[in-house]
């Protein structure tokens, strides 16, 4: 492990995410950017524009509601993570870090392993499975270290 690498810590939950820069030395520590998901407290009826379409039966005069094929909350998370792959892959190509953590609620770890490619995830050097986001930042950054194995 180089003391001197960049790190970026990508820290997640299905919508709402964190990017923090450490370098161990000399130390240093601050966040990135925070990335919220629009849709994240919004309900079915406000992410979703259109009625439930309607089906018709050919015996009778009964109609009754279709329920959409997926779930809007689910295909939101998905999007939301879709962009912060992106977001991570753009500034990998930069070269903006040379080690990457991620911290994230399993849900979230899977869809980002999925979205990753894979020259982000050969600089994947670790993933930690919890949902940290919400934690305030110098909490935050004595649960990284502790992560990383980097002394007080």
């Amino acid at each position: 492990m180089n003391p001197k690498a960049k790190y970026w810590v990508l820290v997640a939950n299905s919508g709402q995410a964190r990017i923090l820069e450490m370098q161990r030395k000399p130390y240093a520590f601050h966040q990135v950017t925070e990335l919220v998901s629009e849709s994240q407290h919004l309900t079915n009826k406000d992410i979703v524009s259109d009625a439930s379409g309607r089906v018709y039966h050919t015996q009778g005069p009964g109609t009754h509601s279709m329920k959409p094929r997926s779930d809007p909350h689910e295909a939101a998370e998905e999007q939301f993570s879709r962009g912060l792959a992106q977001k991570i892959e753009k500034a990998e190509q930069l070269g903006r870090f040379e080690q990457l953590l991620v911290v994230a609620d399993p849900k979230t770890m899977g869809r980002l392993r999925r979205r990753l490619n894979k020259a982000v995830a050969s600089r994947v050097s670790d993933e930690v499975a919890l949902d940290l986001v919400r934690l305030p930042l110098p909490q935050l950054e004595t649960r990284l270290r502790s992560v990383l194995g980097w002394a007080a």
